[in-house]
């Protein structure tokens, strides 16, 4: 596994410096509702380069970038622009603004229905997909004559329709299209296959990192709050349970870490069972990113379940997160099924 350089590093630390500079989270913290976005900062981060690193294949800068999104909970498209740049690139078209995909299904795995195209329009329904509501652009898997093709379909020629979401900080959407224009991406067959292939892996190792910035916040959070919180007369703190709890959450955090660089890694290198390895990853840390979440919300004590206080989206994040991309269930299985053929 190859570790973070120095350079990867001040990258990311240079998006957390922004981040904490600008605050993401203060639209949403004094109105509940749905996320006001922030088309200023996003727009500044990815003039200072925030998505260049996916689109060169840096996955391990991409992932400490997610890292340093995850910890702020930015309520920005990081994920889904990565993925859907990553679905042009290689099915060999080129996009104009901000791009989502439309590859999930209602479920939350990658089996989402391909829409059928017939005469150079585009039928069907797209049941989850993410930050649809500030996209123009949904890269889509199409039925069309000329077989299974990616086409890219603007979200003003189809009917957007937000679903209800734990999570205010990142929407999600039904997007149906009838009779909508849609362009073809050149990729085929096998090739195309390939594309699909990668960016779902480049979404869950970019998942897995957003998710260990999210887990991380948690973790501090609740340590540094358990030595300031005083019960008959002593920091909670110095009582033997809260210790052993927050040293399960640092266990689980690092476990994430730990699995979030060796897949990004195998994507760089091509190392290892890819596959095995990202469902080996979202298993694990779906499951622990819940934990945190639990253990962070329940040493917060009633401050926890306060809309002032910022651990309710953490926590809310972190319950749709580990639903997202498939169950931790779902992934076991792909376990099983890759260690039994």
């Amino acid at each position: 596994m190859k570790l973070a350089s120095t350079e990867q590093a001040d990258f990311a630390e240079s998006v957390g410096a922004l981040l904490r500079k600008r605050d993401p989270l203060e639209r949403m913290r004094h109105a509940p509702g749905p996320r006001r976005f922030d088309a200023g900062l996003w727009s500044e981060l990815t003039d200072n380069g925030l998505l260049e690193p996916a689109e060169a294949g840096d996955v391990v800068t991409a992932c400490l970038v997610a890292e340093a999104l995850g910890r702020a909970a930015a309520p920005l498209p990081f994920l889904s622009a990565s993925v859907a740049g990553a679905l042009v690139a290689a099915g060999g078209g080129e996009v104009a603004g901000l791009a989502t995909y439309g590859l999930l299904a209602d479920d939350g795995t990658w089996t989402a229905p391909a829409l059928e195209m017939r005469d150079g329009l585009v039928h069907g329904t797209l049941p989850f997909v993410p930050d649809a509501d500030i996209a123009d652009v949904v890269v889509a898997a199409v039925r069309a004559p000329e077989g299974r093709r990616l086409a890219l379909v603007r979200t003003g020629d189809t009917a957007v329709e937000p679903l209800e979401n734990l999570d205010a900080t990142q929407p999600l959407a039904r997007v149906v299209c009838g009779a909508s224009p849609a362009t073809l991406l050149p990729a085929g067959g096998d090739a195309l296959t390939a594309a699909i292939g990668e960016a779902r892996l480049l979404a869950l190792a970019l998942h897995s990192a957003t998710l260990l910035g999210l887990a991380s916040w948690l973790l501090d959070t609740t340590v540094e709050y358990a030595g300031q919180r005083v019960q008959f007369g002593m920091p909670i703190a110095a009582r033997q349970a809260v210790k052993h709890r927050c040293a399960s959450m640092l266990v689980q955090v690092e476990s994430i870490r730990s699995m979030v660089l060796e897949l990004a890694d195998g994507i760089e290198t091509g190392a290892g069972d890819r596959a095995l390895v990202a469902a080996t990853t979202m298993a694990w840390t779906a499951e622990a990113v819940e934990e945190v979440a639990g253990g962070a919300l329940q040493l917060h004590g009633g401050i926890g379940f306060t809309w002032e206080h910022d651990l309710h989206h953490y926590f809310k994040r972190c319950t749709v997160g580990a639903l997202l991309l498939g169950t931790a269930g779902h992934h076991r299985a792909k376990i099983a099924a890759t260690l039994t053929v």
